[in-house]
Protein backbone atom coordinates (compact mmCIF):
# COMPACT_ATOMS: atom_id res chain seq x y z
CA UNK A 1 0.00 0.00 0.00
CA UNK A 2 1.34 3.39 -0.88
CA UNK A 3 2.05 6.01 1.71
CA UNK A 4 -0.82 8.23 0.53
CA UNK A 5 -3.31 5.36 0.81
CA UNK A 6 -2.01 4.49 4.26
CA UNK A 7 -2.34 8.12 5.33
CA UNK A 8 -5.89 8.25 3.90
CA UNK A 9 -7.06 5.21 5.87
CA UNK A 10 -5.34 6.36 9.04
CA UNK A 11 -7.14 9.70 8.75
CA UNK A 12 -10.43 7.97 7.87
CA UNK A 13 -10.24 5.69 10.92
CA UNK A 14 -9.33 8.62 13.17
CA UNK A 15 -12.34 10.63 11.96
CA UNK A 16 -14.79 7.75 12.26
CA UNK A 17 -13.56 6.19 15.51
CA UNK A 18 -16.31 7.74 17.63
CA UNK A 19 -19.04 6.63 15.23
CA UNK A 20 -17.60 3.12 15.14
CA UNK A 21 -17.54 2.95 18.96
CA UNK A 22 -21.21 4.03 19.06
CA UNK A 23 -22.18 1.40 16.48
CA UNK A 24 -20.31 -1.29 18.39
CA UNK A 25 -21.96 -0.32 21.68
CA UNK A 26 -25.41 -0.24 20.04
CA UNK A 27 -24.85 -3.72 18.57
CA UNK A 28 -23.81 -5.08 21.97
CA UNK A 29 -26.88 -3.49 23.56
CA UNK A 30 -29.27 -4.92 20.94
CA UNK A 31 -27.70 -8.38 21.00
CA UNK A 32 -26.81 -8.66 24.68
CA UNK A 33 -28.05 -12.26 24.97
CA UNK A 34 -26.15 -13.37 21.85
CA UNK A 35 -22.95 -11.66 23.00
CA UNK A 36 -23.20 -13.25 26.45
CA UNK A 37 -23.92 -16.67 24.92
CA UNK A 38 -20.87 -16.32 22.69
CA UNK A 39 -18.74 -15.39 25.71
CA UNK A 40 -20.01 -18.43 27.65
CA UNK A 41 -19.31 -20.70 24.66
CA UNK A 42 -15.77 -19.33 24.29
CA UNK A 43 -15.12 -19.83 28.01
CA UNK A 44 -16.50 -23.38 27.86
CA UNK A 45 -14.33 -24.17 24.84
CA UNK A 46 -11.27 -23.00 26.77
CA UNK A 47 -10.47 -20.20 24.35
CA UNK A 48 -10.60 -17.57 27.07
CA UNK A 49 -8.25 -18.25 29.94
CA UNK A 50 -8.87 -16.52 33.25
CA UNK A 51 -6.21 -14.10 34.40
CA UNK A 52 -3.58 -15.74 36.53
CA UNK A 53 -2.69 -14.15 39.81
CA UNK A 54 0.89 -13.02 39.55
CA UNK A 55 3.22 -14.24 42.26
CA UNK A 56 4.53 -11.68 44.69
CA UNK A 57 8.17 -11.13 43.96
CA UNK A 58 10.66 -11.24 46.78
CA UNK A 59 12.57 -8.01 46.92
CA UNK A 60 16.27 -8.43 47.50
CA UNK A 61 17.66 -6.20 50.20
CA UNK A 62 19.75 -3.39 48.81
CA UNK A 63 23.45 -3.77 49.47
CA UNK A 64 25.09 -0.50 50.39
CA UNK A 65 28.05 0.41 48.20
CA UNK A 66 31.29 1.09 50.04
CA UNK A 67 32.04 4.79 50.29
CA UNK A 68 35.55 4.74 51.72
CA UNK A 69 38.73 3.67 49.97
CA UNK A 70 39.26 0.86 52.49
CA UNK A 71 35.73 -0.39 51.88
CA UNK A 72 36.22 -0.28 48.13
CA UNK A 73 39.48 -2.22 48.38
CA UNK A 74 37.84 -4.83 50.59
CA UNK A 75 34.89 -5.15 48.23
CA UNK A 76 37.27 -5.65 45.29
CA UNK A 77 39.16 -8.39 47.17
CA UNK A 78 35.89 -10.10 48.08
CA UNK A 79 34.80 -9.95 44.45
CA UNK A 80 38.13 -11.41 43.32
CA UNK A 81 37.77 -14.24 45.84
CA UNK A 82 34.24 -14.99 44.66
CA UNK A 83 35.36 -15.02 41.03
CA UNK A 84 38.35 -17.25 41.83
CA UNK A 85 36.03 -19.69 43.62
CA UNK A 86 33.70 -19.62 40.60
CA UNK A 87 36.57 -20.37 38.20
CA UNK A 88 37.84 -23.21 40.43
CA UNK A 89 34.37 -24.77 40.60
CA UNK A 90 33.98 -24.44 36.86
CA UNK A 91 37.39 -26.06 36.27
CA UNK A 92 36.35 -29.01 38.48
CA UNK A 93 33.35 -29.61 36.28
CA UNK A 94 35.48 -29.88 33.14
CA UNK A 95 37.90 -32.46 34.50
Amino acid sequence: MTASRTAYWRDYNRKNAAKKREQHAAFRERNREKVNADKRAARAAGKVTPRKVSAIRAVKPAVAKPRTDEGKAEALLTLREKFAAFRAKRAEGRE
